[in-house]
């Protein structure tokens, strides 16, 4: 994101001057088992959740380990229905022929594993956002566009998603794709950083994997825009982009889960909405897909 130096500048300060020395005192008495819970509700599509558990820092697993597959897991919706998740193997996820995910409704997911020879649960209830969010592609600013192309007044040019806003939903994500994303497609000639092919392999899902988000939108029915700002484009070719409207789960963790340090160097849990014995996100969103293409001067 473009920042004045002089703001940079007075957050370097503060971290420098004003900050206490976060520490984090791990032992063999502090690990606690838990449920982790990775799941999205989105309206009329399937529904799948991911299980798994957590490990203290020292221990020596696999990735077979993490994944929960003998837990049970209900969703019940608002009416008092429910609906048992049985475990796909092949998917490695929890699934849900029956459940069709409606706007506006409810939905508590129910979960219980023996874990570390402990009986654990965990909860929680998402609420699926209105009917009404739409890209608008023919008011958005899409299509293609040279890297960083200018106006004809010099003013920097950026994609534009326009979309109309589900009502009580005032938090909007935007995840981006490079679609040809490869070393040879990659954008060396940048203004925020010097990288080699070697640099864009060690850091290749950071690169073709970009997201960002706005809040406080109005709760009510009108349209929104979203600035693709042009560190979130690494590649040139064609991109995806999928914009969220999200409920409180979906937001709040997106926004803390990797923000858990105060400025006094203190920490914090993130804001996760799971009640029992779980960590994780069960949250949910309505959705919209559209595309558009970085093109070389060359």
């Amino acid at each position: 994101m473009s920042i004045k130096q002089s703001i940079i500048f007075l957050v370097a300060a503060v971290l420098v001057f004003a900050c206490g020395e976060g520490t984090v005192k791990v032992d063999s008495n502090t690990f606690q088992p838990k449920i982790v819970i990775q799941g999205y509700l989105f309206p009329h599509q399937p529904v799948e959740v991911r299980l798994m558990r957590n490990f203290p820092l020292d221990a020596t697993i696999g990735i077979g380990d993490i994944i929960l597959r003998d837990a049970r897991a209900t969703i019940t919706d608002e009416a008092g229905q429910s609906f048992p998740m049985t475990f796909d193997v092949n998917k490695q996820l929890y699934i849900n022929h029956a459940l069709d995910v409606e706007h506006g409704t409810s939905y508590t997911l129910d979960v219980s594993a023996t874990i570390d020879a402990e009986e654990l649960s965990a909860s929680s209830t998402t609420t699926v956002p209105t009917p009404g969010f739409e890209i608008l592609e023919s008011q958005s600013r899409l299509d293609s566009m040279f890297y960083r192309e200018r106006s004809q007044n010099g003013e920097l040019q950026h994609f534009e998603v326009v979309f109309n806003r589900a009502v009580g939903t005032d938090f909007y994500a935007y995840a981006v794709n490079g679609l040809e994303a490869d070393t040879s497609t990659f954008i060396y000639d940048n203004p925020f950083e010097s990288f080699d092919a070697v640099d864009v392999l060690d850091d290749f899902e950071d690169f073709k994997y970009t997201w960002s988000w706005i809040q406080d939108q109005p709760r009510t029915a009108g349209e929104s825009r979203m600035e693709v700002f042009w560190f979130s484009t690494w590649f040139y070719g064609d991109h995806e982009i999928v914009v969220y409207g999200g409920d409180r789960n979906f937001r709040d963790f997106l926004i803390s889960q990797d923000q858990v340090q105060e400025i006094d160097g203190n920490f914090h849990e993130p804001a996760l909405h799971i009640d029992g014995d779980g960590i994780g996100v069960f949250g949910s969103a309505v959705s919209d897909t559209a595309y558009f293409k970085v093109l070389r001067r060359f």
